[in-house]
């Protein structure tokens, strides 16, 4: 008797199992006419050099890591370094913790302790703030967040936005408050 309740129970069970292994055999299988996204590159330790149009040196660009996207080809930096060259006697260095540059654009984005300085300065001579842009084509620097703490050398200012001309080593600042913090 015991066996007649386990074949009662068994049949059922058998026929469930059939019925889903009969459904999954004729469900088609799904596929897509898009190939999926390739993946962009990256560069370990990187140093590129960019070149004016008569072969005099542009910017020589260092990072730990540069990571090219593919959905926008746009570039992902960290640990930033860079020598800007403007003319033969005027370079600015810079450094930032992260970058950001659109794969279309001459718009270099920094954020995280970012650094300006002349080449050529006295020690305490440079500009730091938490974010910045420089736009390659016009040799300019500016603000990309507001307020801004701009640091040079011992001073603070708290500022709506500036613009840094890398050319004429000036900058124009917008609702400026200041203050001298010694060491």
């Amino acid at each position: 008797m015991n066996w007649r309740w386990v074949l009662v129970a068994a049949l059922p069970a058998a026929l469930v199992i059939g019925y889903g292994a009969l459904v999954d055999r004729r469900a088609a299988p799904v596929s897509s006419s898009e190939a999926p996204p390739q993946p962009g590159y990256y560069l370990q330790d990187a140093l590129i050099t960019e070149t004016h149009v008569d072969g005099s040196m542009k910017m020589r660009l260092t990072a730990r890591r540069i990571e090219q996207q593919p959905q926008d080809g746009s570039f992902l930096l960290s640990a930033v370094h860079a020598d800007y060259y403007q003319a033969p006697d005027r370079e600015w260095k810079l450094s930032a913790r992260s970058g950001f540059m659109p794969g279309d654009s001459h718009v270099l984005n920094l954020q995280g302790n970012v650094e300006l300085w002349p080449a050529n300065a006295t020690e305490g001579a440079f500009l730091r703030t938490e974010t910045m842009a420089i736009d390659t084509d016009k040799n300019i620097a500016y603000s990309t967040n507001s307020p801004v703490n701009l640091r040079f050398g011992q001073h603070v200012m708290v500022v709506n936005s500036f613009t840094a001309d890398l050319s004429t080593e000036k900058i124009r600042v917008k609702a400026a408050k200041g203050r001298y913090e010694p060491q």
